[in-house]
């Protein structure tokens, strides 16, 4: 209702300069436009203001003592509340460094001196009506990834309450994930990718009968094959979309149970043929699954476990993950004491 009532009202137009002369003629053309206006004298004072009443738009001169309008435009932009706000620039128009700079700052637009007062009012509602625009789009896609995200969590619960031992199994191989993916040089776009795609490694396993998946003992060759089949289903359950979320599911899904050598499934692929992101899923599984208690065994201690790890690197591993992975260790064991078990557990 409130912001209703404001967009009635017309837009608050904060306009900031250290010439009275500037913004007395600023303050009438926003007016006769239906704007309503504050005024500070310096970008210090603005951003005082700013923390009382939040305006729709900032128009800002550059020179100013205290703090000039690319620090203040600069100051704005730190705040992600503030992302979409939009700033003009006020600059002269054979000042092209000025006009660089204020788009280098964060600055929405400019206006160029001598100010035409009369359209002055049709370019902030028109900025104002883009930058709206803008944020709705961008409010829509954050809330589309966040359903995906959801979705991802869900399914991944879903594959993970088919085998009650795991407990919080998805939850520290997707952190493990994100560890040995940082680690190992990954942009922080592709640690988050990581982080949420890993859950849905197993995923495919919802198609796997419960015979096979809680059987206390060794599965038989004809079980075990079916077991293996967890990995197509997962991939077919997770393509067609081409959100790079699902896209990267997928890939996970697929071949985190490929090795390094040659002898994993479903392809066989070897060495970097294999997705990064599956060769560090696949190695993070394996870790939880040793030290995590199992239908059909008991956990391994995090000795023997890296000790395993360490004597498979290079036909099971990729051996610079394997050195990245015992390097980095103590991250990981906290990670595991974090999440671990309510039951079992090394």
């Amino acid at each position: 209702m409130k912001d209703l009532l404001d967009e009635m009202k017309g837009p608050l137009v904060l306009v900031v300069d250290d010439e009275w002369l500037q913004r007395v003629p600023m303050r009438e053309a926003l007016e006769r436009y239906g704007c309503r206006v504050i005024d500070a004298e310096n970008g210090v004072q603005a951003w005082e203001m700013m923390q009382y009443e939040r305006p729709d738009v900032v128009i800002s001169d550059v020179v100013m003592p205290g703090m000039d309008g690319f620090s203040l435009c600069h100051t704005i932009r730190q705040q992600p509340e503030l992302e979409h706000l939009p700033v003009i620039i006020i600059t002269c128009l054979e000042d092209l460094s000025s006009v660089e700079l204020a788009y280098q700052s964060g600055a929405t637009d400019f206006i160029t001196k001598p100010i035409n007062w009369s359209l002055l009012g049709h370019r902030v509602r028109y900025i104002l009506r883009s930058a709206r625009t803008a944020q709705a789009y961008a409010e829509s896609q954050l809330e589309l990834l966040h359903s995906r995200l959801e979705i991802i969590r869900r399914l991944g619960q879903a594959a993970e309450y088919r085998d009650p031992e795991t407990g919080n199994h998805i939850m520290r191989m997707s952190r493990y994930s994100l560890l040995l993916g940082r680690a190992a040089g990954l942009s922080s776009s592709d640690q988050d990718l990581l982080l949420h795609a890993s859950p849905m490694h197993d995923v495919g396993k919802i198609g796997i009968p419960d015979s096979i998946l809680l059987k206390p003992g060794r599965l038989t060759e004809m079980e075990f094959s079916l077991m293996k089949g967890h990995t197509l289903l997962g991939g077919r359950l997770l393509t067609g979309d081409s959100s790079i979320l699902l896209q990267t599911s997928h890939l996970i899904a697929m071949t985190h149970h490929e090795r390094w050598d040659g002898g994993g499934y479903p392809y066989g692929l070897a060495g970097e043929a294999i997705p990064l992101v599956g060769r560090i899923c696949s190695l993070t599984d394996v870790f939880d699954a040793l030290t995590s208690r199992r239908p059909y065994k008991e956990p391994w201690c995090v000795e023997d476990a890296v000790k395993e790890i360490k004597r498979t690197s290079g036909t099971a591993f990729d051996p610079n993950l394997v050195q990245i992975f015992v390097d980095i260790l103590p991250q990981i064991l906290n990670v595991k004491e974090t999440f671990a078990d309510i039951e079992g557990g090394a």
